[in-house]
């Protein structure tokens, strides 16, 4: 009996680029991070099949290794170099660029570089974007570069859940990569920074920019609306105006107690609203930090206004690889105050005491994990220690009388 599935015994090579915005560690290593995850998207690539993988950076990003990206993404196995570019007189400033081996594909494959933001620059043959979504049918006319003409002319496929995404940061964004892999959603993004749709759109992870909200929600199945806390509740509102009458809405907001109210007033418009929350991020922020992967095996929490969990709210959760978890929102945020938001708190106290120590060179890992969340966004991070201020302020109180006791026993000997 002759074998008739496709010889994937091949070995090929890609490359890609990003810039850094500034020479710093963090910023050096999530732009590495989005440019790898990217990579391995746009090409359908599993992380088994790397072979190994070459970072260069130029001369002015000497923050840190580019390859500590991929040791945080998981490639515990896979053989690293790093190098120091060698400067040429009118080049590209901070750029990192990599190429990946890789085994495990059909003979004759050429995979796609990726060349994001302006390191596109570096290769004009690429306009279109290196991870640009393949055209749908439906989608509006298409310029000489590939690119939509109007975001007005596309349409979703049929049979494509439209879902509107509020917010393009790391959440938002996160979501949209993610639902790129799953398949059968369409993806319309809004932001109110519009580099952030842009960059989205250029990187694949969503189908359409919208100009406004109520754009992106028009005729939507879903609206989730990844932004900071206390912006939720008047976006909430606007969305369930916009929305058709029994369309979805979701938030992913780290606390629940501000934002119960206008989920309410959002059902009683007939909207199957849903407060949520994906237990999973890191400290980094923006579409930069985006990842597809962000959300494999995480808790995600879901209260709903009224009912239960619509079809389209568990389709989404259960498409992003997380684990759907009901709960009622004061239980949320008493829980969350324990296991995030006054570990955020104590990790900025912690820095702060120690941050001349550490700048002396004496501190270690232990340090550097204990403080690794003061790193976070504090805009976002600071709504939500607020609006819990409540649960945060009662798990404080348990906590300190927890190191009183233990001060206490290590004086007494």
């Amino acid at each position: 009996m002759t074998d008739s599935s496709p010889d994937r015994s091949g070995v090929a090579a890609v490359r890609g680029a990003v810039p850094v915005r500034e020479n710093r560690s963090d910023t050096i290593v999530a732009a590495t991070a989005r440019l790898l995850t990217t990579l391995l998207e746009v090409n359908r690539l599993e992380r088994a099949q790397i072979v190994s993988a070459i970072f260069t950076a130029t001369e002015d990003l000497d923050a840190d290794f580019p390859a500590h990206a991929a040791r945080r993404l998981g490639w515990t196995d896979v053989p690293l170099l790093n190098a120091r570019e060698i400067p040429v007189p009118g080049a590209m400033p901070r750029v990192v660029r990599v190429l990946l081996t890789v085994s495990g594909v059909a003979p004759g494959t050429r995979l796609q570089p990726v060349y994001l933001d302006a390191a596109a620059g570096l290769r004009p043959d690429l306009a279109s974007g290196p991870d640009a979504p393949t055209p749908r049918a439906g989608a509006g006319a298409t310029g000489a570069a590939g690119a939509p003409s109007s975001p007005a002319a596309e349409a979703p496929p049929h049979a494509a859940r439209h879902v509107a995404i509020i917010g393009l940061g790391q959440i938002g964004g996160s979501i949209a990569r993610r639902l790129g892999r799953a398949r059968g959603w369409w993806r319309v993004g809004y932001d109110l920074d519009a580099r952030a749709g842009l960059e989205a759109r250029a990187a694949g992870a969503i189908d359409q920019v919208a100009e406004s909200l109520e754009a992106a929600c028009a005729g939507a199945d879903l609206a989730v609306i990844a932004t900071p806390v206390d912006t939720l509740p008047g976006l909430i509102a606007a969305a369930a105006a916009a929305l058709p009458p029994g369309a979805a809405l979701l938030d992913t907001g780290s606390t629940r107690a501000p934002v119960t109210a206008a989920l309410a007033a959002a059902a009683a418009r007939g909207i199957r609203a849903v407060g949520g929350h994906p237990l999973a991020g890191s400290e980094g922020h923006g579409f930069a930090a985006a990842r597809a992967d962000l959300f494999e095996d995480a808790t995600f929490t879901l209260s709903p206004a009224a009912g239960d969990v619509p079809e389209a709210v568990a389709r989404l959760v259960l498409d992003l690889g997380a684990r759907p978890l009901t709960v009622e929102p004061e239980r949320h945020d008493r829980a969350l105050a324990r296991t995030s938001h006054l570990p955020y708190l104590v990790a900025c106290a912690l820095r702060e005491l120690g941050v001349a120590e550490a700048e002396a060179g004496l501190s270690g890992p232990g340090f550097r994990d204990m403080t690794r969340l003061a790193a976070s966004d504090a805009r976002v991070a600071g709504a939500y220690v607020r609006a819990n201020a409540t649960a945060v302020g009662e798990a404080w109180r348990s906590l300190r009388a927890s190191l009183d006791r233990a001060v206490e026993t290590l004086s007494a000997g």
